[in-house]
């Protein structure tokens, strides 16, 4: 048994006969580097979340709701009516929860005059930096600052003919109307607008449904209406509003979000008798039953680490045979010269290859 010899039935390959081919070390390099970003990738996808959007029924029973309101509106505070009108008739005189001003009717700088602008779902990270909780101010009498006994400042008086109405009125969660009108033409009254003193051409600095946060941009902010050959020309707005949740690493904004239509009717056309409408601004809303549910998540742990092993997995199976059928075809079309593994060793050509 001593004179026995072993050998090995699978003997391995010396280094000296072992030739590493640059081709395939460069696509290996490359499959690498697409990894690390891959990888780095999903690392910036799990620290930063993602937007999941989805309907859910209204999860809260609301009765009311609160309808934020700021206007100019080219008539004088006293010929204005304001009431809110719902499918149940019940007629709210909303003038006794808003506040009326004198003031000076213009126009502000930036805005946008008898157009409206583009609807877009705001960005949740912008909603929850804009969603600063407001509450109006206190009514002002520009009078007080003005003295009309005072000859100096008699030349220098203002005309007051515009009312700038601003407040929050609580209205039924259903669908209803606005109606903003000249005393004594929609409801009776004892008072009678005169017709030279009606001209409902009005700017909307405000207008939102729900909690009142001022700084986000509703679809009627900032918009200005009138019509110079007939001022007294009944403007309809109509509101579909949509219930909007924002959730974000435990804080949450819940809101409402609108899409509108409008259209005006002509007293000297006829258009507004048609359908009974009197001169006025009016602001029908409908409110959807469905919310929208807008947050921010994040997978656990466990399912990032075994989503980033299936993904790494599969680039790298991927480009294992990505690398097999292209030096398949290399060699089937150009030759084995061409092949991503042939490698030419100098040291072992003869002479007639020199």
């Amino acid at each position: 048994m001593a004179g026995l010899r072993t050998f090995d039935a699978f003997p391995k390959t010396e280094e000296q006969y072992k030739k590493k081919s640059q081709k395939g070390g460069l696509s290996s390099l490359l499959t690498y580097l697409f990894l690390i970003f891959i990888a780095w990738t999903e690392f910036g996808n799990y620290f930063g979340g993602y937007l999941d959007q989805q309907y859910i029924v209204d999860p809260d029973v609301k009765e009311n709701v609160q309808i934020n309101l700021d206007m100019f509106i080219k008539m004088p505070c006293e010929f204005l009516d304001v009431r809110a009108r719902d499918l149940t008739m019940d007629n709210k005189l909303a003038s006794s929860e808003l506040k009326f001003e004198d003031m000076s009717f213009f126009i502000p700088y930036d805005t946008r005059i008898n157009d409206i602008k583009e609807i877009v779902t705001p960005e949740l990270d912008e909603i929850l930096g804009d969603a600063i909780p407001a509450e109006f101010r206190e009514k002002i009498d520009m009078r007080m600052y003005y003295d009309e006994n005072d000859i100096n400042t008699a030349e220098h008086l203002p005309v007051l003919d515009g009312c700038h109405v601003f407040g929050s009125v609580s209205v039924n969660r259903l669908q209803g109307e606005l109606q903003i009108m000249a005393k004594g033409y929609g409801y009776r009254s004892f008072v009678k607008t005169p017709m030279d003193k009606i001209n409902f051409a009005h700017v909307i600095n405000e207008l939102s449904f729900g909690d009142f946060y001022p700084y986000i941009d509703n679809p009627l902010d900032g918009s200005a209406k009138f019509d110079k050959e007939d001022p007294m020309t009944a403007f309809v707005y109509h509101t579909y509003v949509v219930p909007t949740i924002y959730q974000k690493l435990g804080a949450e904004v819940d809101t409402n979000q609108y899409s509108v239509g409008e259209y005006r009717y002509h007293k000297h056309d006829n258009s507004m008798s048609s359908v009974n409408l009197v001169p006025g601004i009016f602001i029908k809303y409908n409110f959807e039953s469905l919310t929208i549910l807008v947050a921010d998540k994040r997978l656990s742990f466990l399912q990032f680490i075994i989503r980033l092993v299936a993904i790494l997995s599969f680039v790298v199976y991927i480009a294992s045979w990505m690398f097999i059928l292209v030096d398949m075809g290399l060699v089937t079309l150009m030759g084995p010269k061409w092949s991503l593994r042939y490698q030419p060793d100098i040291a072992s050509q003869g002479i007639l290859q020199n």
